[in-house]
């Protein structure tokens, strides 16, 4: 299968943690919320430069 060379990635910890509060946001009937997130976290990957998430600096 072909990965996409988006300009960012998640670790596995974060994409963990997302996977996490989606369930809750699920589970909880915040469907719109869950879409929402899903929506920041796609335009973040893609590199949307009004995306929401922040990204951590390396040193």
């Amino acid at each position: 299968m072909a990965r996409g060379k988006g300009p960012h990635q998640l670790a596995g910890s974060t994409l963990r943690s997302l996977e996490q509060r989606l369930n809750f946001l699920e589970a909880h009937g915040r469907y719109e919320c869950a879409y929402a997130l899903r929506m920041e976290v796609a335009d973040w990957l893609l590199g949307a430069g009004d995306a929401n998430l922040i990204a951590p600096s390396l040193p």
